[in-house]
């Protein structure tokens, strides 16, 4: 499967530290930024199956740990294994480009104003724009590696205003996105919008009703309606959990190891009876008891518009306890009325789908006549927040990397019709390059981050040669990248991912499933 050079010596890698030389670089391009962490955030989760294997989180206070919680966990392992001082933060990679004569990967750096790392690369782009580079940019530096492990996640670069509705340049108020939170801004006695009904948007809406933000509305705005799953229970109650759990189990981590190992079992079981196509009556069944609890939790007039209308599982679950009951709130509005401008107050709403149309009715926040139902809609606005999602299938995306003969890894991926990789790792053409998650690395039903770890020992044991100075490049084979892609892409299509009734971010503008592990 893999093509090895082999070489009889090499120097010693090192971690990334400044403008040295180095011969191994990790980069990680995600951030996690505790004055950006968005209302109600959460894993959805457990902590004890959504953290490492060596070093678990079994002393949170709670099944599903809040952002600042996870954030902390996650320095605390950083410490534990003395890597907070090879973390290199405020730094831009734009490029990677193998020089094939040296068989090392020539790494452009760019390093950042504080403040502006967790900027999205349009907001940069318009910041530089409006402000010229010196309000982004520091300064640019090149660095060599001889192997590349990318880390850039999944869910990295969220999706901006979206360019057929018009009218931001007018609008007078505050856009923006879930996942760059704005603490500056005032939210009380605002009226609200939020665009997207996913998993954060679930965790958004209910704490905008609550201090410190204390709206005056929310409206909020749906294509299609996601299945929604309550969330496990604290076992004893919350208040005892939380008194008791931490102690128990950071003394008896057997227990904790128990409760990792049950629910990554669960999660297992519930793979083939949910997600394969062709397990028709189980999901049946599971829809048939899924539906009328959501049913049960939010008024009638929302009954059908939180109808989905796509197998379970063909769109990411929702996880909630509290979303679905904040519909109640007299100050609250579901919609599937299309949004089709901006103006400098508020937003202008197109007429609902006709099936659709009883359902979005609401009086104290936009009554609707019968003589309005066909006409457009204005609702005042002074927030808008944009849970509408990632640009979940452009790996990799703002950066650039060349291969072999200098072609791009974009280029390449688009002339093969879609991101795609063997393992979900490695690329022909791309020696010494690797990610973490890769293309077809995700999953619907268990831990982003234990399937990280086993890829992470994957690439660790293909590059042992590299390191130890008897080869000097690996490569994946290309039969071997295409048998693999082949199959990843047959099997996806006995699933509810690819074959669900339902466009999801699982997949791009052309139908491909570049996502999802099948």
């Amino acid at each position: 499967m893999l093509r090895i050079q082999r070489a009889k010596h090499y120097p010693r890698y090192c971690w990334l530290q400044k403008s040295q030389q180095i011969t191994l670089g990790f980069f990680e391009f995600g951030k996690l930024r505790i004055g950006h962490v968005q209302p109600l955030q959460a894993c959805d989760v457990p902590a004890t199956l959504y953290s490492f294997t060596f070093s678990p989180f079994y002393t949170s206070k709670t099944l599903y740990p809040s952002g600042l919680d996870f954030f902390k966990y996650l320095l605390d392992v950083a410490a534990k294994y003395q890597l907070i001082d090879k973390i290199q933060l405020n730094t831009d990679i734009t490029e990677l480009r193998w020089l094939d004569a040296e068989a090392v990967w020539e790494v452009t750096l760019i390093h950042l104003v504080p403040g502006t790392d967790d900027l999205s690369a349009a907001d940069r782009k318009a910041r530089v724009s409006k402000e010229g580079e010196k309000s982004v940019y520091v300064k640019r530096e090149r660095v060599r590696a001889k192997v590349v492990v990318s880390c850039v996640g999944i869910l990295v670069e969220p999706y901006d205003w979206p360019a057929d509705i018009p009218g931001r340049d007018v609008f007078q108020g505050h856009i923006f996105h879930s996942a760059r939170w704005r603490e500056d801004v005032d939210f009380k006695d605002k009226d609200v919008v939020v665009i997207g009904t996913g998993c954060s948007a679930a965790q958004v809406v209910p704490s905008l009703f609550e201090e410190p933000y204390k709206v005056r509305s929310v409206t909020q705005l749906m294509r299609t309606p996601p299945w929604v799953m309550p969330r496990l229970e604290e076992p004893f109650g919350k208040e005892n959990y939380a008194q008791y759990a931490p102690i128990i189990l950071r003394y008896l981590g057997f227990l904790g190891y128990m409760y990792r190992v049950l629910l990554y079992i669960l999660a297992e079981l519930i793979w083939l009876p949910v997600f394969q196509q062709k397990n028709h009556k189980w999901r049946t069944k599971l829809e048939s008891s899924t539906l009328p609890r959501t049913h049960s939790l939010v008024p009638g007039k929302y009954h059908d518009i939180m109808t989905p209308r796509c197998s379970y599982g063909c769109k990411r679950r929702v996880f909630d306890n509290i979303w679905l009951q904040s519909m109640h709130r007299s100050n609250f509005r579901l919609t599937t009325q299309p949004l089709k401008r901006l103006e400098s107050d508020g937003i202008i709403l197109g007429s609902p789908p006709p099936s659709q149309a009883a359902s979005t009715t609401i009086s104290t926040v936009a009554k609707e006549t019968p003589s309005s139902k066909n006409k457009d809609e204005h609702l005042p606005a002074s927030i808008i927040v944009l849970a509408n999602g990632f640009s979940a299938t452009r790996f990799l995306h703002p950066l650039t990397v060349y291969g072999r003969s200098g072609i791009s890894l974009h280029d390449h991926w688009h002339d093969r019709g879609g991101p795609q990789a063997y393992m979900g790792t490695a690329v022909h053409g791309f020696p010494n390059f690797f990610m973490l998650t890769g293309p077809n690395t995700a999953n619907g039903h268990s831990s982003l981050i234990t399937s990280s770890e086993n890829t992470a020992g994957y690439i660790g044991r293909i590059i042992k040669p590299v390191l130890s100075g008897e080869a000097t490049s690996v490569e994946v084979k290309l039969d071997a990248e295409r048998k693999w892609t082949r199959e990843v892409q047959s099997e996806l299509q006995g699933t509810v991912f690819q074959n669900g009734g339902c466009r999801s971010w699982y997949q791009d503008a052309g139908g491909m499933n570049s996502t999802m592990y099948p």
